[in-house]
């Protein structure tokens, strides 16, 4: 009997245990949830990346100091191909913001002169990184027509002057020599009155 009495306990007790088991796991089961938390900030378009991209923030202005200037003229120029190539390298240690387009002016002292101008209205926002160079296809007239005449002649020796975008108020700039694909120098020729500068480029 008392044996009986035991198991009988012993049975009760399982049976207890078992139930408050299951009422712990329905509690579990039963209990809302939410979504899960969002941990990066929304996108606000696609990213392109290029070689002298950076992600830095607040890159000060490029100021000529640390640009390097190249202008090379363009061989065998096609209908709607550019003239001349500008490129400008970052010689500093740090990557800078090239916001817009560079200052062209190609002049003969206090004579004729052409300033340029961006070929396209689209806006220019780059961080150029140290070792970096940003290039921009220049567009103009190098040749006179069969009866007409250049209105900067190269005869002349024009001084092609370059200056950053949104360069500090004593940033002058610096003086660009025309080249050829060897580095030969050339003398520089408008004989329209326009200078265009197309989308750039990073390399």
């Amino acid at each position: 009997m008392a044996r009986r009495t035991a198991a009988v306990s012993a049975i009760g007790l399982a049976v207890l245990l078992a139930a408050t088991a299951c009422g712990g796991s329905q509690t579990v089961s039963t209990r809302p949830t939410t979504g899960p938390r969002q941990t990066t900030a929304p996108t606000t378009g696609p990213k392109v990346s290029s070689p002298g991209s950076s992600d830095a923030e607040g890159a000060a202005a490029c100021g000529t100091r640390q640009l390097r200037w190249k202008l090379t003229r363009l061989d065998g120029k096609p209908d709607n191909a550019p003239t001349a190539l500008l490129s400008a390298m970052n010689t500093g240690p740090r990557p800078c913001a090239f916001d817009g387009y560079p200052d062209i002016d190609v002049y003969v002292g206090k004579g004729p002169s052409v300033s340029s101008k961006p070929k396209s209205s689209t806006s220019v926002r780059l961080v150029l990184n140290a070792g970096h160079a940003v290039e921009f296809p220049l567009f103009y007239e190098p040749t006179a027509g069969p009866h007409g005449s250049c209105f900067i002649p190269g005869d002349n020796d024009p001084r092609i002057s370059v200056r950053p975008p949104h360069a500090a108020a004593r940033d002058y700039g610096a003086f660009a020599q025309l080249t050829d694909a060897n580095g030969r120098r050339l003398k520089a020729q408008v004989c329209g009155t326009a200078l265009q500068l197309g989308s750039p480029q990073l390399r």
